[in-house]
């Protein structure tokens, strides 16, 4: 392999690990909670399946970074305003995601047996539901939600990506965000399985992946 095809390669990887590792973390736990409570239990239940589900998170949330400049890059020149926007906001709330997931490490502790639960409850109470915390994860769903969909656009518009292909991307982040907010482990799994295939078909079609697709007359 020759130097001036490690970029288009490590894209490829990007776009497959980042849905492929959302993947693992909705497989990893049992189930999603709501409630502060429940939430604690489960973890006390299931803490190496709750630390996978993290870890995973935290990898597939780094892998959405490059995977978003991959997308941004390829459909510039064709749909500049949509991939450019697009992939930006994707970035934003991908890093987001990324503070997110890492939160769960300290419910991963606040879970444990040894734990005060009565206490670790009302701290995550408090941390939920704070306004100063709550808005900038906000911004992160609603980033990522837009981001996708502009995205979207530009891989249709580029024909980078039949139809389908841009739809599920915008569903599949749709879902994801919705999964969590609902506290479904199904809708988690099958939001991940949605986006793998849509950036997967992406990485596979052959297509170069480092340079911008020419724009259509």
């Amino acid at each position: 392999m020759r130097i001036r095809h490690v970029p288009t390669l490590a894209n490829r990887i990007a776009l497959v690990a980042a849905p492929l590792f959302f993947l693992f973390s909705g497989l990893a736990i049992p189930a999603l909670k709501s409630g502060d409570n429940a939430q604690l239990a489960l973890i006390a239940a299931h803490p190496t399946g709750w630390y996978l589900f993290t870890l995973f998170s935290i990898v597939g949330s780094i892998f959405l970074v490059p995977a978003a400049a991959a997308l941004m890059n390829v459909t510039r020149e064709g749909a500049p305003r949509s991939a450019i926007v697009g992939g930006g906001l994707l970035q934003l709330g991908a890093y987001v995601a990324l503070i997110d997931s890492a939160t769960q490490l300290v419910y991963w502790k606040m879970g444990r047996p040894v734990a005060d639960h009565a206490a670790m409850a009302s701290l995550l109470h408090r941390y939920e539901n704070a306004p100063a915390a709550s808005i900038i994860f906000m911004v992160g769903a609603l980033a990522l939600v837009v981001g996708s969909i502009l995205l979207a656009v530009a891989l249709t518009r580029t024909r980078t990506a039949p139809l389908w292909a841009g739809v599920l991307l915008a569903l599949g982040m749709a879902a994801n965000i919705a999964a969590f907010v609902g506290s479904s482990r199904p809708l988690l799994i099958g939001s991940s399985v949605a986006l793998l295939v849509s950036l997967g078909f992406v990485a596979l079609s052959g297509g170069p992946l480092d340079e911008p697709s020419p724009a259509l007359s």
